[in-house]
Order: structure tokens, then C-alpha cells, then sequence
């Protein structure tokens, strides 16, 4: 892969100031703004010279005729790896986000709506949240509904408040009687475990080999449980901005706006992304052509994981055009795992 000698400061300052200037007009950088942004510390001659360095090196290009740059994705990688600023947020940014969290809040839904909020609205550009899995939360209420013949609704309540409902297709038909036995074996037996716990314990009660109308109501148990797991396993994920994101010039096409319409309205494709992750609580950043689909090869996405008791159940992102600002997005999203984590163990002590 191209780079760039880190004995070469020149390059690596010409690079450092075309990718902030364009961050921060969104048109091509030209010799003469690159020089005075230096403090005409060097000519425009040296800076287009360098310039054609980069080009070939392929970390800025020529969007059309004019005589200024912008930054390719192999330029905005380099500049986060090797260029971007040491991650600082000023104290007063960090007191108003903390506040926003000191707030009192009745269920982790609120939390999650709060954070792709504030995501969006301080980094002008799309805030996406991954829930918690459904399995990392604790229970507390199960309800269980004959709906038709073997249809049943598995209405879900967990300690933090969230609600779901699971429609859940058993092998045969079963008794109202048979749901409502199973409905309180659970919510007495397995109160405040985890779904994922729940489902170890009820297979700890099959291998004890009991009989009668328990094991009736352990086999169902088993089976309800283990649907509500696997219908669960491509979370739930809140987003907003994409107002913000759209207004971007990059994204002045009509076929890009339809493109990420279609993204935004699938949420299995959403999931995908911030699950990928999800065993990592760092931040990972994303950018244009290492995107998918390719819908987001114009993009750049960045996540960072949040937890509880030490667990990451969860990652938060913010999605726009290549053209960022890489230290105000990765210093929040760091800012914002901490907050988050923090308000979320609060639900689990």
C-alpha cells in the first residue's frame, strides 16, 4: 500500500491541512489557501510540488478541471492513523453531554433514543445506536398469549423496562392452562435472570429428569425461550439525522439519496454493521471504498462499543461523508460509550 515516509513532514503537513481545510469548506483545497494556512511558511510552488507527490502517491485527487485537491479514502486513512490530532474534548462539550445523561430516565429505550439524538445533533451527520441483545438483559415479567392453535405471543418484560413482543410457532397446539403453568414457571422460578441464563437453567431442570405435568411445562418453557433467543438475534437499532446527513454536497445526486434511503429503512443492513463489532469496545472507523454495502462507499462510519459489569452489550456510530471531522467524531463517540455505559448499569444494579 502507498504511504508516506514519516521522515517527510512536509508531505505529511500538506495532507494534514488539505484534509482540515476541505472538512471545513467542503471544496476543493488549492496551493495558494494550503500555503497561507501554513503561515506562508512555505510557497505555493513547494505546495503544489507536494501536491502532485500526494496525487501520485493517490491520497488526494482532482474532482474536475479546477486547480484544487481533495482528499481519497486512502487520504482520510492515513490522516487517521498517523495525523489526526490527539483525542481532546473541550471541558465545557463534555459537562453538556454529561448533563444530558444526569437526567433522570425510565428505561434503557430512553437512553438509546437520547444517544442517537445527541449523536446526530452534534456531529451534524446520521446517529446510529445497537441496542442491547435482548439475551444480556435480566426478565421481569413473561407473558403468554394463545393467539391460534399453535401460535402463541410471548409478551417480554425485562428489569430495565423494555417491552417486546415475540410471536412464537410451537410444533402443536397447547392449552390456555398449559401457557398460563409455563407464563408462572418462569416469572417465579427464573425472575432477574438473563434470557441466555434462562435458557441454561431450564436444560439443567430436562437433565433432572422430571415427570408429569413439570416436565410438560419445562419442555414448553424450553421451547418459547429458545424462540424468543433466536428471533432476537439481529437486535434493535434507533437512528436519527439523516436529515443532517443528506444536506451534505457530497450527497446531491438523487440516485446517492435514494441509496442511502434504502440503507436507512432496512435495518437488518444497519444491525449488520454495528454487529460486527460487538465483541470489540474500542472505536472502529470505517472509510469510503472499506464500507459496505456499496452504497456507503462514499461514506465513512465509525462505532464504538458500550457495556455493562464489564460486558460490551451494545456499540454507537455516527454515519456521513469522508469529508468529517475525525477528532470532534471519535472524542465524542468516546465521550458518549462512557456516558451510556455508566446510565445503563445503573438499570442492572
Amino acid at each position: 500500500m502507498n504511504t508516506i515516509d514519516k521522515k517527510d513532514k512536509r508531505r505529511t503537513q500538506v495532507l494534514s491541512h488539505i484534509v482540515k481545510l476541505y472538512v471545513s469548506q467542503a471544496s476543493p483545497v488549492s496551493s495558494k489557501s494550503i500555503s497561507i494556512s501554513m503561515g506562508d511558511s512555505v510557497s505555493s510552488a513547494t505546495v503544489r510540488n507536494v501536491m502532485a507527490e500526494l496525487e501520485e502517491l493517490g491520497f488526494i485527487e482532482q474532482p474536475h478541471t479546477s486547480a484544487g485537491r481533495i482528499p481519497t479514502d486512502l487520504g482520510y486513512r492515513y490522516y487517521v492513523d498517523n495525523i489526526i490530532d490527539k483525542l481532546m474534548m473541550e471541558k465545557s462539550e463534555m459537562e453538556r453531554l454529561s448533563r444530558v445523561y444526569k437526567k433522570r430516565t425510565s428505561s434503557i429505550n430512553d437512553i438509546i433514543e437520547k444517544t442517537s439524538s445527541l449523536i446526530s445533533e452534534t456531529l451534524h451527520n446520521a446517529g446510529i445506536v445497537m441496542c442491547p441483545s435482548i439475551e444480556d438483559m435480566h426478565l421481569s415479567h413473561l407473558e403468554l398469549i394463545k393467539i391460534k392453535d399453535e401460535t402463541v405471543l410471548a409478551v417480554l418484560v425485562t428489569m430495565t423496562n423494555i417491552v417486546k413482543n415475540y410471536i412464537v410457532i410451537l410444533e402443536k397446539d397447547v392449552k390456555e392452562t398449559d401457557l398460563a403453568r409455563t407464563a408462572n414457571f418462569l416469572n417465579s422460578e427464573l425472575r432477574n435472570s438473563t434470557i441466555s441464563s434462562v435458557y441454561d437453567r431450564i436444560k439443567i431442570f430436562e437433565n433432572e429428569n422430571v415427570d408429569g405435568e413439570l416436565a410438560g411445562v419445562i419442555s414448553l418453557a424450553n421451547r418459547i425461550i429458545g424462540e424468543i433467543a433466536d428471533k432476537d438475534v439481529d437486535y434493535d437499532v434507533r437512528w436519527e439525522g439523516l436529515n443532517y446527513f443528506m444536506e451534505e454536497p457530497e450527497f446531491d445526486d438523487a440516485g446517492i439519496t435514494k441509496r442511502m434511503f434504502e440503507v436507512f429503512s432496512d435495518k437488518r443492513i444497519l444491525a449488520g454493521l454495528m454487529k460486527k463489532d460487538l465483541v470489540d469496545n474500542g472505536l472502529k472507523i470505517y472509510i469510503g471504498r472499506e464500507n459496505e454495502p456499496d452504497a456507503l462507499r462514499g461514506c465513512s462510519f465509525i462505532t464504538s462499543g458500550y457495556g455493562a459489569n464489564g460486558k460490551t452489550v451494545g456499540r454507537i456510530g455516527v454515519l456521513g461523508p469522508m469529508r468529517m471531522d475525525y477528532n470532534v467524531a471519535l472524542s465524542t463517540l468516546g465521550c458518549l460509550s462512557n456516558l451510556i455505559s455508566k446510565k445503563i448499569e445503573e438499570f442492572y444494579e
